[in-house]
């Protein structure tokens, strides 16, 4: 009689849960992705570009964030399943962890002093492809090392970041002045992943338990069967479509408060970039506000497709505002509702997902895979916004575009019926 090998920590189902520390740790990690993720390309990069390009900054935006997006196509999803197969002595994880890290802060300190459109695509191809390798290692860790009945509020709490890292971000760029400095002072923050990796466990794979890597399987990665796994495929559906109207909702708002709500003439003597950035408070204490409680809630009821669905409709239903009425107070009770339907849908989709991964031995690369479903979409975004501006009504098209996708997106999640 043959026994079937042993299955090592680093594949087993985790059973344990995480304590405060680990969760706290975690959440310092989150604040030094996604703070200098998010901060400079909704601050910095627009005022630099329109520094740069004035009369084309929309254009030559849209250009620079697809370049961005691009990368992730590719090197998220070949970066997780290289994390998977990795053998390392320090682990699988915590190698993608500090290279990834260690990219990110010297493409955010290159960027800083571009004075050319093309140089700053070129470091936000480098910027977002390491954030792609840092995912690789950060990503993973929860259905790694936390159990499938405390993630929800595990991710609740490591959502907070997420949630308010523009307004963050913002706050840290007000205390320093010039692109230069401002681009090094986000550059300082991955040294909190750095700190996290240190602590972190991360049980070594062992070389036999290795699953053998080729071209031909890493495209094989890209293929997901929905007859085999048919929850993670329409749970990616929902996240593609749910991205796609985030998007379209909130990726020109600066451009809206300048060119539409004329925000300087409205208030002189603030500019623009002070008016963004209250939108941005305001959304993120609003989404801060039923992040942790969302994926709370989800654990404790185990319904997680309900928040899910209900999150993606007020997102929706935020954007009407906008679209019948473009003032700065609609701008403000629009944000005050996205940023409560965010909440809501941010920590328990992510919860779900992490609940319909194929393989434990694909964690990295499943995931990779999932968020790429939220970058992707960025992608799409720039070409079908400058249409619907310049040909097909304007901002207001462009915010019913914003609600229609997130309700399609709301309502696909009810396809994942292995998850209640």
């Amino acid at each position: 009689m043959t026994l079937a090998p042993e299955r090592p920590e680093a594949l087993a189902e985790p059973t344990r849960k995480v304590g405060s520390g680990w969760i706290a740790l975690y959440v310092l990690a989150n604040i030094g992705m996604f703070v200098p993720m998010q901060a400079p390309t909704t601050f910095l990069m627009p005022a630099q570009i329109a520094q740069i390009d004035p009369a084309g900054k929309v254009g030559s935006y849209a250009w620079v964030s697809m370049m961005g997006a691009i990368s992730g196509i590719v090197i998220a999803p070949l970066a997780g399943a290289l994390s998977d197969r990795t053998t390392s002595r320090l682990g699988r994880r915590r190698p993608w962890l500090i290279a990834g890290s260690l990219v990110c802060m010297a493409a955010l300190a290159c960027i800083g002093v571009q004075t050319t459109v093309a140089g700053v695509a070129l470091g936000s191809l480098v910027l977002s492809a390491s954030f792609m390798v840092i995912g690789a290692g950060l990503s993973p860790v929860v259905p790694d090392r936390v159990p499938a009945g405390q993630r929800g509020v595990v991710l609740g709490w490591a959502m907070v970041p997420q949630a308010g890292s523009m307004i963050a971000g913002g706050l840290l760029l007000g205390l320093v002045t010039g692109f230069p400095a401002q681009y090094l002072l986000m550059a300082s923050l991955p040294l909190l992943i750095l700190l996290f990796a240190t602590a972190m466990k991360d049980p070594p794979l062992p070389r036999r338990h290795r699953e053998p890597f080729s071209l031909r399987t890493f495209l094989d990665g890209y293929r997901i069967s929905p007859r085999e796994h048919p929850g993670f495929v329409w749970a990616m559906s929902s996240r593609f479509i749910m991205g796609l109207g985030y998007g379209l909702g909130t990726l020109y708002m600066p451009y809206f408060l300048d060119d539409v709500l004329h925000y300087e003439q409205l208030f002189p003597g603030q500019s623009t970039e002070d008016g963004l950035l209250i939108v941005i408070g305001v959304n993120c204490l609003a989404t801060i506000s039923t992040v942790v409680l969302s994926g709370w809630l989800s654990d404790k009821l185990g319904k997680r497709r309900m928040l899910v669905f209900l999150g993606g409709v007020t997102m929706a239903v935020a954007a009407i505002p906008l679209a019948l009425s473009p003032t700065w107070t609609m701008t403000l009770v629009a944000a005050v509702i996205l940023g409560l339907g965010y909440g809501v849908y941010l920590a328990v989709d992510t919860a779900l997902v992490t609940e319909v991964l194929p393989a434990s031995a694909d964690r990295g690369k499943d995931m990779a895979l999932a968020n790429l479903m939220t970058s992707l979409p960025y992608v799409l975004v720039p070409p079908i916004a400058s249409i619907v501006l310049g040909s097909l009504g304007g901002y207001r098209s462009l915010f019913l575009c914003s609600a229609a996708m997130s309700v399609l997106g709301a309502v696909l999640v009810w396809k994942v019926k292995s998850v209640r």
